[in-house]
C-alpha cells in the first residue's frame, strides 16, 4: 500500500499558509469601520447576510440601519430582476442578475435567490402574483376571489407579512388592482387597492358601466385598511395589460380607458403622499383599441405600443408630468415569426448598454430587441417545453428589515 509521507519542507508551507491566513483575518478584523463598510457595501446581498456569522462586530455593523441604507444606494446602481415561473409542475420566483456589457447582456442563471411563492400561503389553492416591487420589497397577492390576501415579503430577508383582508366581498365581474410604493415625504411605503363593480356587454363582454367604485389605502405598520373619497366611476382599470399599478417618482400609475369617451386610453396617477387621484397626461389621447404597457426605461416613465403588425414603439416622458415631452424614442421591427395582428401586450423591462431593449412578450416569454439592427431573440430562462407562463419586473435586492414596520406580524419562509 502507498503511503503519503510528510517532508520538512510540506510542514513548513503548511505553516506558512496557516499563518497568512490568520493575518489576512487580522486585516480583516483591524480595520477601520468606515473602511470595512465601504469593503462590504459592494457585496452582494446574499453575501452580506452570510457575513454576519463571522463575528459580532461585523453583526453589529452589518445590522445597522445605516449601513443597510448605504448598501442599498450602491446595489440600485445593478438592479436585477425578480422572475416569476409558473410551468405545469413548478412555481417558484427567482431573483437574477445581469450582465450588462457591451455586446453581452445575458442574465446570470445562478440565481440570488429562489423561492416558492404558496411557501407564503397556507391555502392549497393559493395563485400568487407579482403587483409591484419598491426598495427590496414585493407585493405579492393572491388572485384567488375567495381570499384576495395581499403579502409583502423581502427574498433576500426571508421575511413576509401577511396584509389584513380588506373590508368588502369581491364578485363576479368586479375587478381589482393594485399597486405598490412609498411617499416620497414621510417614507410610508403604501398598499393601494382600487375596486370596481363592471357592467359588462352581453356580446362583447367589454365593460360598458361601473355603477360603484372604491378605494383602499394600507400603510405598512398600521394594521387597517383605510377608505379614500375619490370619484373613478366610468373609469376601467387594465384593458388588455395587467391590471397592475407602477410606482414611479411617488406615485401609482395605471392604464385607464375612459368609458365616457368612447373608450380613450388615458393614466391614472395616485399621488401617495396626499391619497388622491390626479390628472395625467397620455400621448394617445383620443385613440383607442391600443396594445399599450406602462414601463420605467433609464429612470423615466414609458409606454410600450404593441398595436402594429410589424414594429413594437416605445414612447418616453422625458420630463415627467409634461404632455409635449412625450417622445417616440424606441422603434423596434418584431421578429419574423411575430408579425402580424397580436392581443398580446408588449412590457418593457431594462435598456442596456449597447441600445439593447429587454421586453416581456405577453406572459409567455422574455426577448432582447436591437433597437438598430431589428433584430430580436428569446432570453434563455430555462424553461421547459409545455405549458408556461411568466412575469417580470425590475428587482433592486435589499437587506431591509421588515421588523421595522412595529406593527406588522413578520414570519419567515
Amino acid at each position: 500500500m502507498n503511503s503519503i509521507t510528510s517532508t520538512p519542507q510540506s510542514h513548513t508551507m503548511n505553516s506558512i499558509n496557516c499563518k497568512c491566513r490568520k493575518q489576512r483575518k487580522g486585516f480583516l478584523m483591524n480595520l477601520p469601520s468606515e473602511i470595512l463598510v465601504e469593503i462590504l457595501s459592494r457585496l452582494p446581498a446574499r453575501a452580506v447576510l452570510r457575513c454576519k456569522s463571522v463575528c459580532k462586530t461585523w453583526l453589529e455593523i452589518l445590522s445597522d440601519p445605516r449601513f443597510v441604507s448605504f448598501h442599498f444606494a450602491i446595489a440600485r446602481a445593478r438592479p436585477g430582476l425578480i422572475v416569476h415561473q409558473i410551468e405545469m409542475f413548478k412555481n417558484f420566483m427567482k431573483l437574477v442578475e445581469f450582465e450588462d456589457k457591451i455586446y453581452h447582456h445575458d442574465i446570470d442563471q445562478d440565481s440570488l435567490v429562489k423561492f416558492h411563492p404558496k411557501w407564503l400561503s397556507e391555502s392549497p389553492d393559493a395563485n400568487l402574483v407579482l403587483d409591484g416591487s419598491v426598495n427590496g420589497l414585493l407585493c405579492l397577492r393572491d388572485t384567488n376571489y375567495e381570499q384576495e390576501t395581499v403579502y409583502i415579503c423581502n427574498p433576500i430577508t426571508r421575511e413576509y407579512v401577511k396584509l389584513p383582508a380588506p373590508e368588502g366581498v369581491v364578485r363576479y365581474q368586479s375587478v381589482v388592482t393594485y399597486g405598490f410604493g412609498v411617499s416620497r415625504v414621510t417614507g410610508e411605503y403604501k398598499v393601494v387597492r382600487v375596486c370596481h363593480e363592471q357592467v359588462l356587454d352581453p356580446i362583447s363582454q367589454a365593460c360598458i358601466r361601473i355603477p360603484r367604485s372604491e378605494c383602499q389605502v394600507y400603510s405598512l405598520g398600521t394594521g387597517s385598511w383605510r377608505s379614500i373619497n375619490e370619484n373613478m366611476l366610468n373609469f376601467a382599470y387594465g384593458g388588455r395589460c395587467r391590471p397592475v399599478g407602477l410606482f414611479f417618482n411617488g406615485n401609482v400609475h395605471w392604464l385607464i380607458q375612459d368609458l365616457n369617451e368612447d373608450s380613450y386610453e388615458l393614466i391614472s396617477c395616485f399621488d401617495l403622499e396626499k391619497e388622491a387621484f390626479q390628472p395625467f397626461p397620455s400621448p394617445f389621447l383620443g385613440r383607442q383599441g391600443l396594445l399599450l404597457s406602462l414601463g420605467v426605461l433609464q429612470d423615466r416613465l414609458c409606454l410600450c405600443d404593441n398595436t402594429s403588425f410589424s414594429e413594437i414603439s416605445i414612447w418616453v416622458m422625458k420630463e415627467y408630468g409634461v404632455k409635449k415631452s412625450w417622445t417616440r424614442e424606441f422603434v423596434i421591427g418584431k421578429m419574423t415569426e411575430l408579425i402580424g395582428p397580436t392581443l398580446e401586450v408588449v412590457y418593457p423591462l431594462k435598456v442596456f448598454k449597447d441600445g439593447v431593449i429587454m421586453v416581456l412578450w405577453g406572459d409567455f416569454f422574455m426577448m432582447y430587441c436591437c433597437n438598430k439592427s431589428n433584430l430580436g431573440q428569446e432570453v434563455d430562462m430555462e424553461q421547459s417545453r409545455g405549458p408556461n407562463r411568466i412575469e417580470a419586473m425590475l428587482h433592486v435586492p435589499s437587506l431591509f428589515s421588515l421588523k421595522n414596520f412595529g406593527l406588522e406580524n413578520v414570519k419567515n419562509f
